[in-house]
């Protein structure tokens, strides 16, 4: 796909690609956010595309088309489909920058109504997307170890506390990320690993009118890491849009999560931990991104005020007792027991 500069001339090049995968009836084609790629909307007659696009040389859309290939073999995932290249027969373009899926339908989760069943419907999805991915090849797919969200960079942004934390907020998360030296370090290669999602947040899930889960998507920080981190996360953003960890729909979530993932009882100890250096991430490097990039200082912001409120109910360092643990407060009490044994609450 060709380089451009202006709007117009980003539709014609979309509609140049477009073509390649036989669309023609192209009704409309709208640029949106994203991390690194370039992404647009496109409306066509029938249906929804998503079109995505990196810079020349980079591995991302062979990356995250095999992943999204791989995860398709399960028919019954909400995940975008994959649109084949007439010219490849393959789903890349013909020069390797970009490809094409579907739109899936509803709204993102941050648009929707939270509830229990919809936390236990994630933990559902989740988990049967953790299964088909469970033995993908990271190697082969050109799936990293780590990126700039993995939580386990949460060490690197150390630095980041005295110009970034929200105010009173600096011990907090210096002692989130004391946490994560001292609780998850040293167990990080006993934790069962896969290539994971990484990034179940409130816009990579899409939730229809009737408020099941419709959508899983973008898989561009999809990692070779802990499964327990991909629930963690999922956690961390839940908790952003409820106000609280220990909220009743991140508990339901948690507790259907650890079940369904078959999170043994280290796993399961070191949630909380790990939603929280999701959520250090969210505020330090979402902060740091936007000083160096203030044109994307929205984008890379829009859990910001989110995550400071959440940090805030976390009522200081003393708010950290029991960080390794997710007991009977938080509605885990036991739960790693039902998970080795397969039963579902």
């Amino acid at each position: 796909m060709r380089q451009v500069a202006d709007a117009a001339s980003a539709r014609d090049a979309v509609e140049e690609l477009l073509a390649e995968y036989g669309v023609r009836d192209i009704l409309a084609v709208t640029p949106t956010a994203s991390e690194t790629d370039r992404t647009w909307l496109v409306a066509t007659r029938r249906g929804g595309l998503v079109v995505k696009r990196s810079p020349h040389g980079s591995a991302a859309p062979r990356t995250q088309a095999g992943l999204l290939a791989l995860a398709a073999r399960d028919a019954s995932l909400p995940l975008p489909r994959l649109l084949t290249s007439a010219t490849t027969g393959a789903a890349l373009s013909a020069d390797g920058t970009a490809y094409v899926t579907t739109l899936c339908p509803g709204r993102p989760l941050e648009e929707a109504t939270l509830t229990e069943d919809l936390a236990a419907a994630l933990a559902r999805h989740q988990a049967a997307l953790m299964d088909v991915l469970a033995d993908a090849d990271a190697d082969a797919l050109g799936v990293p170890d780590a990126n700039a969200w993995s939580l386990d960079a949460v060490v690197e942004y150390a630095p980041l506390v005295d110009a970034h934390a929200p105010t009173g907020t600096a011990d907090v998360l210096r002692a989130v990320i004391d946490g994560y030296r001292a609780r998850v370090l040293p167990v990080r290669g006993d934790l069962p690993a896969q290539v994971i999602h990484a990034d179940l947040n409130l816009s990579n899930v899409l939730v229809a009118d009737g408020g099941e889960v419709s959508g899983i998507i973008d898989f561009g920080d999809a990692v070779r890491a802990p499964r327990a981190y991909d629930v963690a996360v999922a956690a961390c953003y839940l908790a952003l849009a409820c106000g609280a960890l220990d909220h009743p729909v991140v508990r339901r979530y948690l507790q259907q999560a650890a079940i369904r993932c078959r999170l043994g009882a280290l796993e399961v100890s070191l949630l909380r931990t790990l939603a929280l250096c999701r959520l250090a991430i969210v505020i330090l490097l979402g902060r740091e991104s936007a000083r160096r990039a203030p044109d994307r200082a929205a984008y890379v912001l829009r859990y910001d005020r989110l995550a400071e409120r959440l940090l805030a109910s976390v009522g200081g360092v003393d708010g950290l007792d029991g960080v390794d643990g997710l007991d009977g407060a938080n509605g885990l009490d036991g739960v790693d027991a039902r998970a080795a044994e397969g039963t579902i609450a």
